[in-house]
């Protein structure tokens, strides 16, 4: 391992640089993150010295510490320091924006359905409070939609149709809400033409990139959003929960309270409030003295940002190579996945992208300046899609999502080339590009010959085949098996009537991990094919509970206990209820 300053080469050799159990395979990096070792320590320090005098630290020490991390974040995003400030997640940002922004009749929210489920609800809850807003949906089974997998360009044309919908049925479009990337499925959003096009009609872009810094390159100095949030504690290495918050000065006069409400509290221009505040007085914009204090909760993942960008510069030796390693081994990781399972990897559908499509990868640089991130298309991140074997019948393409935490979305399909394979039939891909080495020179050639999907006799028992009403019960199953048996964890969602699961890609990380990955997915689903993840109903109520289900799906009456026959989940309540 090399010592401060000495870069070390990425894979199995930097897990060391954290804070993992050796029997834990983490390939679920983009849920929950994880920081390095060196970050702890700075986070363990922070939090003694704030211990050894509460007053002093949190009266006096702590906006020092607090300004030197918002400037170097601020020059990572080449945006001014005045401009950034610090929330907890992405999640508290949306709010924060939205619940601050007033609305008028007949205003519009426009948001797409691959939302993620949190901000989703936090629509559904400020229109409850201002029954003149009005939302409209881009996506499947809208007036203009898209279907997953596709192009940028016809999500675009799916937002500009809508837009002049709304407009025309004599709504003002106020606000967008769209992603970097996309929680679930894991794909790269449009995200910079998206914000061109808020511009070009007048409406505020509000960016959830809750997937974003630590992941890909951004200069939002030229992405020029009106609002723009990002997790740190996702893909900086930074401890939870941390996320940067980036208002340009020409919208920070929207902005007049934190959630919840604290001392830098601005009153409305022209009112005669005036407020006691008993932290010291400062200088600084009402923007900036609005988040530096923010009620009395541990702060100290904010001050660990110098930490982790050193870290990433002195032992992992910057961002590029980062950015290149981590979108390398996810998406080479996941042709690889795919392989194991004769399936395929949701992709482009068109190859002018500089994507191969249909599971074959080609990791090429198409960078187009600066640091404004690739302008590739849905695989151009360190996330991807691999769909698992398993055949659902009984259910339409909705469009929906069913998981467990982490998120709900949309709308999704196959093109008809890929709909053969969505029966569970074996389709070996493309083995030669596995072995395309990286512009970087960063993977090497992957180890597949464990793989026993080389043949089409992979499958000789036939598709795996489940009912819709089960889904839930199988994959509640299917991924606590993988944390109890495996020391595991991949997200496992139902999504347009198929079931996928989301992989990421991380330093620590090699080819044949995901090759392992594919073989335990393998005999998971041949475990579903044999009814395992039905025998124990019993406590199928305390594992549906934990998910976060799109649209509520009834259990089988099938072969259920009578207790259960008469119970269906309620979303609402957040389980199982009596009928």
């Amino acid at each position: 391992m090399g010592s401060f300053g000495e870069v070390t080469e990425f894979g199995h050799g930097f897990k060391s640089q954290f804070l993992f159990d050796p029997k834990y395979t983490n390939l679920n990096h983009g849920s929950f993150g994880t920081y390095s070792l060196p970050v702890r320590n700075a986070l363990r320090g922070y939090q003694k010295l704030a211990e050894a005098a509460p007053d002093k630290f949190l009266r006096y020490q702590y906006v020092d510490l607090l300004d030197k991390a918002r400037d170097r974040i601020a020059r990572l995003l080449n945006a001014p320091v005045d401009e950034c400030v610090f929330v907890q997640n992405a999640t508290t940002g949306v709010n924060t924006i939205l619940r601050n922004l007033q609305y008028k009749e007949k205003d519009c929210i426009i948001y797409f359905d691959t939302i993620y489920g949190a901000c989703e609800r936090t629509l559904a809850s400020i229109v409850e409070t201002n029954p003149q807003l009005h939302l409209r949906k881009v996506g499947h089974g809208q007036d203009f939609g898209y279907s997953l997998p596709c192009t940028h360009p016809e999500i675009l044309n799916a937002l500009s149709q809508t837009i002049s919908r709304v407009i025309y049925d004599g709504y003002t479009p106020k606000v967008c809400v769209f992603d970097t990337i996309v929680s679930l499925p894991g794909v790269r959003f449009p995200f910079e033409r998206i914000t061109k096009m808020c511009k070009e009609y007048g409406i505020l872009s509000l960016i959830d990139g809750a997937h974003g810094v630590g992941m890909i390159p951004l200069n939002l100095a030229q992405l020029d959003a009106d609002f723009f949030v990002s997790n740190c504690h996702k893909w900086l290495y930074t401890p939870r929960g941390c996320a940067v918050l980036h208002v340009p000065k020409r919208n920070q006069h929207l902005i007049r309270t934190t959630f919840p409400t604290s001392h830098g509290y601005v009153p409305p221009p022209g009112s005669s409030s005036r407020f006691r505040n008993p932290l010291p007085p400062t200088d600084k914009s009402d923007f900036v003295n609005l988040f530096q204090f923010v009620a009395t909760v541990d702060s100290s993942p904010y001050y660990c940002v110098p930490a982790a960008l050193n870290f990433r510069q002195n032992l992992c030796g910057g961002e590029e190579a980062i950015y290149n390693y981590i979108r390398d081994i996810a998406q080479r990781g996941a042709d690889l996945l795919a392989m194991v399972l004769g399936t395929e990897v949701m992709d482009d559908l068109d190859a002018g992208y500089g994507l191969k499509t249909m599971g074959s990868y080609e990791a090429t640089d198409r960078r187009d300046g600066g640091r404004t991130g690739w302008s590739g298309g849905l695989r151009d991140c360190a996330m991807a899609n691999v769909l698992l074997p398993i055949t659902i019948v009984g259910a339409s393409a909705r469009g929906s999502i069913s998981m467990g935490p982490g998120g709900a979305g949309s709308a999704g399909g196959l093109s008809p080339a890929l709909r053969q394979n969505s029966y569970g039939f074996p389709n070996p891909g493309n083995p030669q590009s596995l072995r395309t080495p990286s512009p970087s020179g960063l993977l090497g050639e992957p180890n597949i010959s464990r793989s026993p999907l080389n043949s089409p006799g992979a499958y000789s028992a036939g598709p795996i085949v489940v009912q819709e009403a089960d889904v839930p019960c199988h994959v509640a199953w299917m991924q606590k098996t993988l944390v109890d048996e495996f020391n595991t964890f991949v997200a496992i969602y139902e999504y347009d009537a198929r079931l996928w699961t989301r992989i990421s890609g991380q330093i620590y990380l090699e080819l044949k991990d995901f090759e392992w990955l594919g073989e335990v997915l393998k005999g998971l689903c041949e475990r579903v094919r044999a009814g395992e993840s039905l025998r124990d109903r019993s406590d199928i109520s305390e594992r549906v509970e934990t998910m976060t289900i799109a649209e509520p799906k009834p259990p089988s009456r099938q072969g259920t206990t009578e207790s259960l026959a008469a119970r269906r989940f309620d979303i609402t309540q957040g389980g199982w209820v009596e009928e």
